[in-house]
């Protein structure tokens, strides 16, 4: 008898299926769904054990990793792609996984865990899957904290280390909504851009607000902001979004959803001080949100 569990993440509707008995990690259990009528956007099927390397002969396309470790290999397999997802504090190959040319049938290999359970959306898979999601829908994923007023909401992002955690404790202290304050999906509905939290390692509830700006911050001796337009915006938020640039396909899914994400939201350089005086500069400052 199959196992089947279902999540929702920026609604999408994700459901996995094993003859196992299926684990999450704590931070998707707020994302599990009850929904029984819609067609899942994707399906994963989670098997148990891990075969031989089936892509040694297959073509390498992309590499996460960094100077210490190796988060995932991807592979062309056919038409299919191939990855090899690395434990992240052994760096032993941790899962094999495929993906069909749709991008909806997910296949994950995993060894059982010490209860005979399957935990196939161990990071960094989960996140890798919801990056795969985006890129045959009008969604991105980026790294980046949100804050939300009640009306306007307002993405921070930058390179490590510029600020996306502290600005997100200076609006949460000024009372305001913070989505998530590491990885985000925007998602377009009709016209308009919404902002949704992802499953992390804690427990949050799902969330989904406006989209208004979207502040590219730094650390600055003084308050200061510069409005962008055009392809210099399109090309400084792309620099933030997750992407596996091996394939043409997905840049320019990225790009015309960039290009039209930047037309409609209003795009800023923010060099900011970090105390509370950054809320009140940016509402003074900002020049509208939806264009």
């Amino acid at each position: 008898m199959m196992n089947s569990t279902k999540i929702t993440v920026a609604d999408f509707l994700i459901k996995l299926l094993s003859e196992s008995n299926i684990e999450l990690e704590e931070g998707y259990f707020p994302f599990l769904s009850n929904e029984n009528t819609a067609e899942a956007d994707i399906s994963i099927e989670c098997i148990a054990g891990l075969p031989g390397n089936p892509f040694e002969n297959e073509k390498l396309v992309f590499e996460a990793k960094n100077e210490t470790q190796k988060f995932y290999s991807i592979y062309k397999s056919g038409s299919s792609l191939g990855f090899i997802i690395y434990n992240q504090q052994t760096n032993e190959i941790q899962q094999l996984a495929t993906l069909d040319e749709t991008y909806t049938h997910w296949k994950i290999y995993s060894e059982l865990t010490d209860e005979n359970n399957l935990l196939p959306l161990k990071y960094p898979m989960g996140p890798i899957i919801l990056h795969y999601l985006t890129v045959k829908s009008d969604a991105v994923m980026i790294h980046a904290s949100c804050a939300f007023d009640g009306i306007n909401g307002r993405i921070f992002t930058g390179f490590s280390g510029a600020g996306k955690s502290t600005i997100s404790k200076i609006w949460a202290d000024a009372g305001n909504l913070i989505v998530n304050d590491d990885r985000l999906i925007i998602r377009k509905r009709e016209n308009d851009f919404y902002v949704h939290n992802t499953p992390m390692y804690y427990q949050d509830v799902p969330k989904a607000v406006p989209l208004n700006s979207i502040f590219l911050i730094s650390h600055s001796p003084q308050n200061k902001i510069k409005k962008l337009s055009g392809a210099l915006a399109v090309s400084k938020v792309l620099a933030f979004c997750i992407q596996n640039n091996f394939d043409k396909k997905i840049i320019h899914n990225h790009l015309e959803f960039l290009s039209e994400l930047c037309t409609h939201i209003s795009v800023y350089e923010l060099g900011f001080v970090p105390d509370s005086g950054v809320v009140n500069f940016i509402k003074a400052n900002e020049t509208g949100g939806i264009k």
